[in-house]
C-alpha cells in the first residue's frame, strides 16, 4: 500500500511567496551584475543594488533589467560565430527567451532566409512587452554607478 503525500502548506506558502515577489529573478538579476561588473566588494555591491533597486521602484515602479545594448549585441556576437551578420530562427527565439523575452515577433524581417540580423534582434529585444521583461529599462541607465 503506498501513501500518496498531499503537498505541504507551508511549503506551498512559501513558494506562492517567492513567486510573488519574484525573488528567484531578483538573484538571478542581482548575480548577473555582480558577474557583469565584477566589483571589489561584492557585499558592498549587493547592498548598493538593493538600495538602489528600492528607490527605482519607489520612483518608477518595477525592476530595471540588467541587459543594456551592448550586452544584447554580445548575444549576438555569440551566436554569429561566423561573423555572417545573421543568426538563425532557431537561434533567434532561443537568445531571446535567454533574455527573458517571452512575446516577440513569430515571423520577424529575415525569417524567410533563415537569417535575423542584428538591427532585427536589437529590435526585438528592446520592444519587448513591459510585462514580459523585468523593465523597460536597461541596467546601465537604470544604475550607472554600479557599473
Amino acid at each position: 500500500m503506498s501513501a500518496v503525500s498531499s503537498p505541504n502548506p507551508k511549503s506551498q506558502l512559501a513558494e506562492a511567496y517567492v513567486q510573488k515577489h519574484r525573488i528567484p529573478e531578483l538573484f538571478e538579476n542581482m548575480t548577473a551584475a555582480i558577474i557583469h561588473t565584477q566589483p571589489e566588494n561584492a557585499k558592498k555591491f549587493m547592498i548598493k543594488y538593493l538600495e538602489n533597486l528600492k528607490m527605482y521602484r519607489e520612483e518608477k515602479g518595477d525592476y530595471p533589467a540588467m541587459f543594456t545594448d551592448a550586452n544584447i549585441t554580445s548575444v549576438f556576437g555569440m551566436l554569429d560565430v561566423t561573423n555572417n551578420g545573421y543568426i538563425s530562427m532557431e537561434q533567434y527565439r532561443s537568445a531571446l527567451k535567454t533574455l527573458g523575452v517571452k512575446k516577440y515577433t513569430a515571423r520577424p524581417e529575415g525569417c524567410e532566409k533563415d537569417q535575423i540580423s542584428l538591427g532585427t534582434f536589437m529590435t526585438e529585444a528592446e520592444d519587448a512587452p513591459l510585462s514580459n521583461i523585468m523593465s523597460a529599462h536597461p541596467f546601465s541607465r537604470a544604475f550607472p554607478e554600479l557599473e
